[in-house]
Parts: C-alpha cells; sequence; structure tokens
C-alpha cells in the first residue's frame, strides 16, 4: 500500500493546518468530556476547603505517582528488546495518554499513546500498553483482594486465599505461555526482567494513592490509616470496570458504601472521591492537551 501521499499531505501547509485543527477540536471534546462528567465547582469547593498545606502535599504525591506511573509505561515499552526510544518521548505520550483517556468511557482513547511515541511497530506499542494497564489493573485487584479479606470477615477465608493466588501466580503464568510460544518467546527474557519492576513502582504507587484518601478523609473526620485503605482499597476496584470515564460514578459510588460505615456522609465521600480526581487525573490531562497539540504521530 503506497502510503506516499498521506505523508506529502501530512508534510504540506494545508495538511498541518487540517491536523491542527483536528487536534484542537479533539482537545476541546476532551475538555467537554471532562467537565460534563464532573461536578466541577464542587470538586473546586472542596479542593479550596482544604488546608493548603494538605493540597501542596496531595500535588507532591500526585507528582511522585504520575513519575512512578511513568516508569511502569517505560518498562512496559522495554518489553520489546528493539525499543530505543529516549525517555523525552515516552513522558510526552504518556502525558497525552493522561489526556486521551478521557475521550471514550474506561479509557480506551487512551491506547491511542502508541501512535506519539517511537518504537519498532505499533504492534508493539500496543502489547506494551495492554501489559501496562494489565498490572495497573493486577494491582489494583491485588489490594481490593486483601481489603476484602478483612471486610468481608463472614466470607470463608479460604476463598479469599485461593482468589490470591491465582491472582499472585498470573505474572508467572504469562512467563511460562511466553516461553512456550513460538512467536513470542523471545518477550519472556525482557518480561521476565521488567514485570518484577513494573509490579513494584505500581505497589507504590497504589500505596501512595491510599495516603492522598487518608490526608483528604481526616479533614473531614478523625480515620485511621488501616480503617481508610481498607474501604478504599475497595472502592479503587471501581476503577477496573470499564464502563465510566476513570471510573467516575462508579468510584463515587463505592466511596458512599464503603464509608458509610465509617461515619462518613454520602456528601463526604462523593467530596473525597472527586477532590482526589480533580488532583490527580484532570489537571494531568489538562497538561497532557498541550503535549497533544504540539506532538506529531509517528
Amino acid at each position: 500500500m503506497d502510503l506516499s501521499g498521506i505523508n506529502n499531505f501530512r508534510k504540506s501547509r494545508a495538511g498541518k493546518i487540517i491536523l491542527y485543527f483536528l487536534k484542537l477540536g479533539l482537545s476541546i471534546f476532551i475538555l467537554w468530556m471532562i467537565f460534563r462528567k464532573v461536578n466541577f465547582v464542587s470538586a473546586l469547593k472542596d479542593i479550596i476547603s482544604l488546608p493548603l498545606g494538605i493540597v501542596l502535599l496531595l500535588l507532591v504525591i500526585s507528582f511522585i505517582r504520575h513519575t512512578l506511573q511513568f516508569h511502569n509505561w517505560y518498562f512496559s515499552l522495554q518489553i520489546n528488546t528493539l525499543f530505543k526510544a529516549g525517555k523525552k518521548e515516552v513522558i510526552s505520550s504518556y502525558l497525552i495518554g493522561q489526556t486521551l483517556r478521557f475521550a471514550i468511557p474506561g479509557g480506551t482513547a487512551s491506547f491511542a499513546k502508541i501512535f506519539y511515541v517511537p518504537n519498532s511497530s505499533k504492534i508493539s506499542s500496543f502489547w506494551s500498553s495492554i501489559a501496562e494497564k494489565s498490572f495497573m489493573t493486577w494491582t489494583t485487584w491485588f489490594f481490593a483482594l486483601l481489603a476484602g479479606m478483612l471486610y468481608y470477615r463472614q466470607s470463608p477465608l479460604w476463598i479469599w486465599i485461593i482468589l490470591l493466588l491465582i491472582l499472585i501466580f498470573l505474572p508467572f503464568l504469562v512467563k511460562l505461555i511466553l516461553r512456550g510460544s513460538k512467536n513470542f518467546s523471545s518477550l519472556q527474557a525482557p518480561y521476565s526482567a521488567q514485570f518484577p519492576k513494573i509490579i513494584s513502582v505500581q505497589v507504590l504507587s497504589n500505596l501512595l494513592c491510599f495516603v492522598q484518601y487518608w490526608l483528604i478523609l481526616n479533614c473531614f473526620l478523625p480515620i485511621n490509616f488501616w480503617q481508610s485503605w481498607i474501604r478504599m482499597a475497595l472502592t479503587q476496584f471501581s476503577n477496573t470496570i470499564p464502563i465510566t470515564i476513570s471510573g467516575l460514578g462508579l468510584r463515587e459510588g463505592f466511596a458512599i458504601h464503603f464509608l458509610a460505615g465509617a461515619g462518613f456522609t454520602a456528601e463526604q465521600a462523593v467530596s473525597v472521591s472527586l477532590t482526589l480526581f480533580f488532583i490527580h487525573d484532570v489537571l494531568p490531562a489538562l497538561i497532557g492537551i498541550f503535549y497533544l497539540l504540539k506532538s506529531k504521530k509517528v
């Protein structure tokens, strides 16, 4: 298939103008989706009502979490042994992904970030994106299972233990599958080298997320970290149900349910969830729009 005509169009003045306005239209659409789904006024009031020191601490922790998440993406890309791009390009694609995840419920559009990072092939980047999201989901389920074991004490303990052991075994099962595959056996060694690092940064990122929730919750009512972690680990499970944007809506429903037992009202639970959503998800998405507008697909 001859793509020279398309490449020439992209490089022409008219092509650049059209592509720019397509990007601008996508950016406006994403902004509309963000503020259509978020009670912006309520979230802003909650952030303003928080002590300045807490807000600054939340921002610092979110920066650290995004740094960890960036490395999750970077390590996932390195599962492809032919990957050679520098961190600058990966940072740009990561931030674009933060923006694009608002475009379609479930964050499916974030896969489009693979078009903004140079790699040996788009297929390789796609599989790296699958690996990235899989480990994010794995870590969320890991903490949710641990929390469920403590929260649902009436359930048989052996069921939780079996589910936890199956989950822990899954990354090693993938390793065995890669080793036995004719087409993907070459990925077994880099996967084995990268997945412990990916899991480590994901676990640390999740722990920092629970610290953020604990800090916000204590601005409304006193609660110890242990109880906060159990309830918010179960709440975070909603993020893995891909029917809304970043779990928005579902997460608030889960928060209302699990925080009620700790004395929090529905309004407080929603405020806590929306506050962290605005700080950790919306702000990076707005920054990502800048990278989306100036970037070029590779």
